[in-house]
């Protein structure tokens, strides 16, 4: 094999094994970009509820009571939720709509209430049988640590008051959550 061939063959050798070790390195960065990534949402603040929602009536007030648990590693800042409670049949104005906003740190391993109160008296409800109603609760925190925000929009279906007792409440379907997201961009 002449010099100039065994030359040729040999750049080409290098050429390939400098690409491949290119595109292992990418490979290498890919994965560990991953890996770095799903460890920071792996510590994320994550608010689930503590224990189940509660409902209850009190001197013509209609309550629910929501405690939220921090079960992620990061404490949420920042805290506000937007409460929005519409009839099942979702044709008329919303029950309630409101907001809140908490200025304390919520840590680890941590609760935070949010109380819904609603006075039935100007609603000319029967507080006897009141319809099943959608609870949307829209959560936004921030983790100060990472600095990055966070939301969470909770689908909720309670059943209302049947013959003066107090239904429960549920997550609710996909299919429910659909129509829910329907009546809400028309409102």
């Amino acid at each position: 094999m002449s010099a100039p061939n065994s030359r040729s063959t040999s750049d080409i050798i290098i050429t390939i094994t400098t690409l491949i070790f290119a595109i292992t390195s990418m490979v290498t960065v890919y994965i560990s970009l991953s890996a770095w990534n799903n460890e920071r949402e792996s510590v994320r603040p994550y608010l689930t509820f503590y224990n189940s929602p509660e409902v209850y009536l009190e001197n013509n007030y209609l309550n629910f009571s929501f405690a939220f648990y921090n079960v992620g590693f990061h404490p949420a800042a920042s805290f506000h939720s937007q409460t929005l409670i519409v009839d099942y049949c979702l044709d008329d104005q919303p029950l309630h709509n409101d907001q809140f906003t908490l200025v304390n740190y919520i840590p680890q391993k941590t609760s935070t209430d949010l109380m819904i109160k609603i006075d039935l008296e100007p609603t000319k409800i029967d507080y006897d049988n009141i319809n099943p109603h959608f609870i949307i609760i829209n959560l936004k925190y921030t983790d100060p640590i990472l600095e990055k925000n966070h939301e969470q929009i909770i689908f909720l279906r309670w059943e209302g008051i049947t013959n003066k007792n107090l239904q429960p409440i549920f997550h609710c379907s996909k299919e429910e959550k659909n129509l829910i997201l329907d009546y809400i961009k028309k409102f």
